[in-house]
């Protein structure tokens, strides 16, 4: 009994140090669903989601007949792409370009331009974070990384490309490594840290925004399903139980699940039931703030733009400009200043596809936050 009251203290702490968080249903997918043959058998039901912020696409995986859906939530168009999965495949977690990511706990999963897929174990507990390389990109993990051609670096590789990469940081890095007494683990590849964060091994599968905070989902008995974030290691809140915002849970039936956190921190997740799946999402509003995320996020008159309406006063103009174009680079516009086109370079969801601002055509809740911006930049 003390030890649940314990709990329960602790979640009621945790809980107050964040903004308000909504749940919201974004979608029901009558489309793809659970769904077990008849006399038992694996069946048909989603495994692992991405969802493609800037263009509201859905990308699912039906593991059975090796097949991805993608969903275009505006238009409601579906599409269908055969992939060849292995006989045991890793949830689906990050699209990028013709390559797939499927990852467990302890290792991932990897198709490479549409190659048959290839698996790394001991990657406990998944990908760590994922950084610009050349053309393509590399993604870390826990004793090593691996680009976007399929190239394995090893522990001592990876950390060298971290130190070319990005020198400040990774001094950033070391400093961190010396507070946590493990400056002697860390110039020797030891462990993996990164900026203010420190990568390390855990028991369920963990997942990272581009600003190192982790995430991960677990069941508390009576509380049921609970997403949670770590600022750090000593600041956890807890999110939301899951269970109360969905009717295919509350029904007893059986179903699938699972979570996708994007770049900036909105959080993804399904829950699939025999005649729908239904989508929802948390939109960010911890931690410092991050600018992919409110890009991507826009303003809308909601709680939503509540947080909005606070954090953009508290911003510099230098960082009111950075904040502007950053939506505008999410759709890949070129960028002529020079500290610019170097920040926005470095991140790893942006690709320079030449466009100009006259070009993009903002959607509504977009359009709205430029103009918030303009107005206090003058």
């Amino acid at each position: 009994m003390k030890k649940k009251l314990l709990f329960t203290a602790f979640i009621f702490s945790v809980s107050i140090l964040c903004f308000a968080q909504e749940v919201e249903k974004i979608e029901v997918l009558e489309d793809v669903k659970y769904e077990r043959y008849p006399g038992g058998g694996m069946g048909h039901f989603p495994l692992g989601i991405y969802f493609n912020e800037v263009n509201n696409l859905l990308v699912v995986q039906d593991p059975l007949p090796g097949t991805i859906v993608t969903i275009n939530l505006e238009t409601k168009a579906i599409s269908k792409e055969e992939k060849p999965f292995l006989s045991e495949h890793a949830p689906l977690l990050l699209v990028l370009g013709n390559n797939y990511w499927g990852v467990y706990s302890d290792s991932i999963e990897y198709s490479i331009n549409n190659t048959p897929y290839k698996y790394i174990s001991d990657t406990n507990p998944g990908i760590s974070f994922i950084l610009k390389k050349d053309s393509g990109y590399i993604v870390y993990f826990l004793g090593g990384a691996i680009d976007s051609n399929g190239r394995i670096y090893s522990e001592e590789e990876a950390m060298a490309y971290l130190k070319q990469y990005d020198p400040e940081k990774y001094e950033q890095s070391k400093k961190k490594a010396a507070e946590l007494s493990l400056y002697n683990d860390f110039i020797r590849n030891n462990v993996l840290i990164w900026g203010n964060t420190y990568y390390k091994e855990h028991n369920t599968l963990q997942q990272y925004d581009l600003q190192g905070y982790r995430y991960f989902s677990e069941n508390y008995g009576s509380l049921g399903n609970v997403l949670g974030c770590y600022l750090n290691d000593d600041n956890i809140f807890y999110l939301k139980n899951l269970n109360s915002y969905s009717e295919i849970r509350k029904s007893g039936q059986d179903y699938s699940f699972s979570w996708y956190v994007g770049f900036g921190g909105n959080i993804y997740y399904y829950v699939a039931g025999k005649e729908y799946t239904e989508m929802f999402r948390i939109r960010r509003t911890w931690g410092e703030p991050d600018f992919y995320a409110m890009a991507i996020n826009g303003y809308t008159d909601d709680s939503y733009g509540q947080y909005v309406n606070k954090v953009l006063p508290t911003l510099s103009k230098a960082e009111l400009r950075l904040l502007r174009n950053t939506i505008f680079a999410i759709y890949g516009v070129h960028f002529k200043s020079a500290d610019l086109s170097t920040h926005f370079a470095k991140q790893v969801w942006y690709t320079d596809e030449g466009k100009t601002s006259g070009e993009i055509k903002l959607s509504a809740h977009r359009q709205k936050l430029v103009e918030m911006i303009q107005k206090l930049e003058k």
